[in-house]
């Protein structure tokens, strides 16, 4: 589930950052902290577990990530860094004095946009690479789903495309990894930094474990779409 909202107090700015010789402009957009705020308050009680709200800056005219160099959250008396992750999902801390003192985001953009809009997706913290129990990746499916209903409604909830499995996005963009339960194995192959594992596949090797030669950024789920 993604949902997209438009950014009306977003601005361009340009700020200074140094370069091999000369200084070059970096554009940066800032936004009001408190936009983010409000969404994370629906999982900050750790009530859904590993599943949380993930935030993306999108280009509104080509529906591209706007790719994140930094983020930074600034009030009047402190200033607190963000973080961007390799595929410019945008991490920033939950902090309820930010919120009441008005904090501001700047974030580093990679190029210059007109405008970003911001995205949210339902996700949820991978666990660590290597073996990866495929009980924890049940439990995060679970805890995704939760969220996932949580955010539709008490009617929309009933309107939600079903989750047939788990997507893992990887930082290496293909890769072969491997379910394995005893002495049975099956390869599984992804492209795209993305690893998709069905609900089926994870029923068959349900206490056995993921194989991953890789680090895993996040755990998403993976809807039906009719």
């Amino acid at each position: 589930m993604i949902r997209r909202y438009a950014m009306p107090p977003l601005m361009l700015a340009m700020s200074l950052a140094p370069s091999v010789g000369r200084a070059e402009p970096t554009p940066t957009l800032t936004l009001q902290y408190s936009t983010f705020f409000s969404q994370m308050k629906t999982f900050a009680k750790g009530e859904f577990g590993h599943a949380r709200l993930g935030f993306y800056l999108t280009d509104p005219q080509h529906g591209q990530r706007c790719g994140l160099t930094f983020a930074r959250v600034a009030t009047d008396s402190k200033e607190v860094a963000g973080e961007v992750t390799v595929d410019s999902e945008l991490r920033l801390p939950f902090d309820e004095d930010l919120n009441l003192d008005k904090g501001v985001v700047t974030v580093g953009l990679q190029e210059e946009h007109v405008t970003c809009d911001m995205t949210v997706q339902v996700m949820a913290d991978a666990p660590a690479g290597g073996d990866m129990p495929l009980t924890e990746l049940v439990a995060r499916q679970q805890q995704m789903q939760q969220l996932l209903d949580k955010m539709a409604g008490m009617v929309g909830k009933y309107f939600l495309p079903d989750m047939v499995g788990v997507r893992i996005a990887m930082i290496a963009p293909e890769g072969r990894a491997y379910l394995v339960e005893g002495a049975r194995q099956i390869p599984i192959d992804w492209q795209a930094g993305q690893l998709q594992i069905s609900a089926q596949q994870l029923a068959d090797f349900a206490t056995g474990t993921l194989r991953v030669p890789g680090e895993p950024l996040r755990v998403t789920p993976w809807l039906r779409k009719d």
